[in-house]
């Protein structure tokens, strides 16, 4: 078995044809093949799973963690210094080779070790193309490595890109971007829980978080308000979207514990939801992409603008 481009399309909810040049040269380039697992290799992943959510392995997220994250792209930076500056090594730790996925609400065993970036470089070209191309400007909150900026510019380039996040290191991972790869982007210091006003954003402005606003938790009323005030041209995040399961079905049920175990984003997609009814915002797309890692789903995404 293998994800198609007629595959991606489906989960993407348009026609094959629609699928911009970026994304399909990424699927053609990519080993794409898998297999369901036997009936006792899906019971040991179920285990394994099980006695994952029954340790105290999963911490929970917060504001809480900033150390942690601080030192988690210190380490980042060094090895993007110690690879010669090459772009290779910005990929973020917790997209962790070699492990069975989630395909279609069941597990899948890739053929490829590096099978869960693949199909997240599929979607994001996907994202990009769909919703950035039109804006003069794209900031990223919670940018990390800038793997994503470093993609954004590479597929959309003359974009003026901001990579945000609450990280010193991952502001200066950003800055050597700039100067090593000759992008034009900046890093900027930003606190989902207490947002800098100051940063203007504007219509010809999209706002983008991948698998970053997950760590906030229920804490999203600030960030949310401060993006409503901003008035963007478009605001897209690629987040595990709790509401989004089926938790009456075994996969989901795991991935639901597993994202509340964490304490992972809860309560968006409902306000977004709240905010379309009142008429402040148009949800231009929800989508569950049916794909994850071992532990849960954080590949799905919501894309709106204020009105």
């Amino acid at each position: 078995m293998e994800l198609t481009a007629g595959r991606f399309a489906q989960l993407f909810g348009v026609a094959e044809r629609e699928l911009p040049e970026a994304c399909t040269d990424a699927i053609v380039a990519a080993d794409l093949r898998y297999e369901r697992p036997s009936a006792g290799a899906r019971d040991d992943i179920i285990l394994r799973v099980l006695q994952t959510l029954d340790s105290d392995k999963p911490t929970v997220v917060g504001a809480h963690r900033s150390d942690i994250w601080e030192s988690c792209w210190a380490d980042s930076l060094q090895r993007f210094r110690d690879a010669g500056l090459s772009p290779e090594s910005l990929v973020p730790h917790f997209i962790s080779p070699g492990l069975p996925v989630r395909l279609d609400r069941d597990y899948a065993i890739p053929s490829s070790p590096r099978y869960e970036l693949r199909v997240l470089e599929v979607c994001r070209a996907f994202l990009f193309d769909r919703y950035f191309s039109p804006m003069r400007s794209v900031y990223e909150f919670g940018c990390g490595s800038g793997f994503n900026l470093v993609a954004l510019a590479r597929q959309l380039p003359g974009k003026r890109l901001l990579g945000l996040d609450w990280s010193k290191s991952a502001n200066e991972t950003v800055d050597l971007i700039r100067k090593a790869l000759d992008i034009d982007v900046a890093g900027r210091s930003f606190d989902f829980f207490a947002p800098d006003r100051s940063l203007a954003l504007g219509r010809e402005c999209g706002v983008l978080t991948m698998c970053a606003l997950e760590q906030v938790g229920a804490r999203h009323e600030a960030f949310l308000g401060y993006l409503l005030e901003g008035n963007p041209g478009v605001c897209v995040h690629m987040e595990p979207l709790l509401e989004l399961y089926d938790e009456s079905l075994l996969v989901d049920h795991l991935a639901a514990r597993y994202h509340r175990k964490r304490g992972y984003l809860q309560g968006f997609l409902p306000a977004l939801r709240a905010l379309e009814s009142s008429g402040r915002i148009e949800l231009l797309d929800v989508r569950r992409v049916y794909f994850g890692s071992l532990y849960h789903e954080g590949y799905s995404y919501v894309a709106w603008r204020p009105r």
